[in-house]
């Protein structure tokens, strides 16, 4: 069996039936798509010979064909037709059409260096076709398409035969409306987790797989309610449902239960404080002032436990961060990291990890400092960072060293600080030396991801200053204090920072 350019050998019976019966058609002249074309005189044609003319005139001896149509019959061939009168529509009846030989040459298909009648010109296959179906016609416009064979198949979403598989059909635009409701309902999916974890549904499921009425006795709340919150979180992807059993996957238990190795409950908990905060927006838009101020003046001065729950947020992201910095920007054996603000610890920790005799100092405020020697202790980190307490706005730093990390600390700050923390890295710095900032920067041209397009936002909810610099911006700063920018890079998904590395110019 010949192979079939898109089935192979398999080819369907009614695919298989349809080739068969078009190849008839074609074999006894007939146009198997129903389009009537034009048809030559008997016989075949020598080559740069014209068409075949009839002795007699145009129409030959028999003249034009008794019903007025332009076509003859199967000995005299085709010839042009002198009266307009159409046919009746009654009278036409599907595949009334023209017998070619099957040996002749198409009309609309010329031999090469072939003549034309006096004053006719070759036009297209098409203008050919629209032509006679606006004789034969009349009733139809030029721009009708000609009439399809109804019992051709159409295949949806296939392509025809030899040109590979289908085409993805993009996904349409999402409506204004639809858009709309995405982003006035993403507080629900929020209300959800944190309703769960204050709950302890998470803690409950990971300590062992429960059903419905278990989990909601073992929590305290109503069954129905607990069916609904449980149906949600199925759905979010946060639990696993097992026939009447529900699961907490074992990747998501760090992020969600407290005390669990690698514990990052952090992000969770801070998100209870700003879930009221972003509620509040509106106010602190009219007043000028954030709504849950996590500036140096208020951690020194504020609630102990706000700054723990803060750094511990930090730390639940800057531990994968630090991962990705730590590939794009390995530090050599034996040199000396100053993080600037370091928060947690965790990136002066991972480079520690990975760098053979590698000094890394943690420079931050004395209560954070607090909290960070708590989390590294939790990750067998607390012995590899040095601790030195400072206000990296005010007070000197250490120096001399061989690298400066600022993870998004210049986004906290106004562009007259950020350029007086440059300033002092550069001081800091050897000759040659290497400054590293990590943060939301956006390119300033396109439009940015909503992650990135509420970091400006974000900043304003919990700083006095500060937003996300564009990477123009901060690039411009580093040239101004006397860096050379070597590179810039963004850290990839799930995240939406950047990392610029620049070097001390002599």
């Amino acid at each position: 069996m010949k192979e079939h350019p898109q089935y192979g050998t398999q080819i369907p019976p009614e695919e298989l039936a349809l080739m068969r019966e078009l190849a008839e058609e074609t074999q006894r002249g007939r146009d198997p798509y129903g389009a009537r074309r034009p048809m030559v005189g008997p016989g075949p044609r020598a080559h740069g010979q014209g068409p075949r003319r009839e002795p007699g005139g145009r129409y030959g001896e028999r003249g034009p064909s008794p019903r007025g149509g332009g076509y003859r019959d199967r000995e005299q061939g085709y010839s042009g037709r002198t009266d307009r009168a159409p046919r009746p529509r009654h009278e036409r009846a599907y595949g009334d059409r023209p017998v070619r030989h099957e040996r002749q040459e198409r009309f609309d298909r010329p031999e090469p260096h072939a003549e034309h009648p006096p004053g006719a010109e070759h036009q297209p296959r098409t203008q050919h076709r629209d032509r006679f179906e606006r004789q034969d016609r009349p009733d139809r416009g030029q721009a009708q398409r000609p009439h399809r064979d109804r019992r051709k198949p159409f295949r949806t979403g296939v392509q025809s035969a030899g040109e590979g598989p289908p085409r993805p059909v993009p996904a349409p635009d999402q409506p204004a409306l639809g858009k709309l409701r995405s982003l006035l309902s993403g507080y629900q999916a929020t209300a959800a987790v944190l309703a769960a974890y204050s709950l302890g549904v998470f803690r409950q499921l990971h300590q062992r797989p429960q059903i419905l009425g278990d989990l909601a006795r073992h929590t305290g709340t109503d069954t129905r309610g607990m069916d609904a919150l449980l149906e949600a979180l199925v759905g979010l992807g946060l639990v696993h449902k097992h026939g009447a059993t529900y699961v907490l996957p074992r990747d998501v238990a760090p992020y969600l239960v407290p005390g669990v190795d690698g514990d990052a409950t952090g992000l969770v908990e801070m998100t209870s404080d700003l879930y009221m905060a972003w509620m509040d927006l509106a106010r602190g838009l009219r007043e000028g002032a954030p709504r849950y101020r996590l500036s140096s003046e208020a951690l020194l001065a504020g609630d102990p436990e706000r700054v723990r729950r803060y750094i511990r947020s930090t730390h639940t992201t800057g531990r994968e961060a630090a991962r990705r910095l730590a590939d794009m920007a390995p530090l050599l054996p034996g040199s000396t990291l100053l993080d600037v603000g370091g928060g947690s610890g965790i990136f002066a920790a991972e480079y520690a990890r990975r760098t053979p005799d590698l000094k890394a100092i943690l420079f931050d405020l004395a209560p954070t400092l607090e909290v960070a020697r708590e989390i590294l202790r939790h990750e067998d980190a607390e012995d590899l960072v040095e601790y030195v307490s400072g206000d990296y706005r005010h007070d000197a730093y250490p120096a001399p060293v061989d690298t400066i990390l600022l993870s998004n600390v210049l986004q906290t700050e106004s562009e007259e600080n950020a350029v007086e923390i440059l300033r002092r890295c550069r001081e800091a710095l050897r000759p040659g030396g290497t400054l590293l900032v990590h943060g939301s920067m956006g390119d300033g041209g396109s439009v940015p991801e909503p992650p990135l397009a509420l970091a400006s936002l974000f900043f304003y909810v919990l700083f006095d200053e500060g937003r996300a610099w564009s990477i123009e911006r901060v690039s411009g700063w580093l040239a101004q204090e006397g860096f050379g920018v070597r590179s810039g890079r963004p850290l990839g998904a799930p995240f939406h920072t950047r990392l610029l590395v620049a070097s001390r110019l002599e």
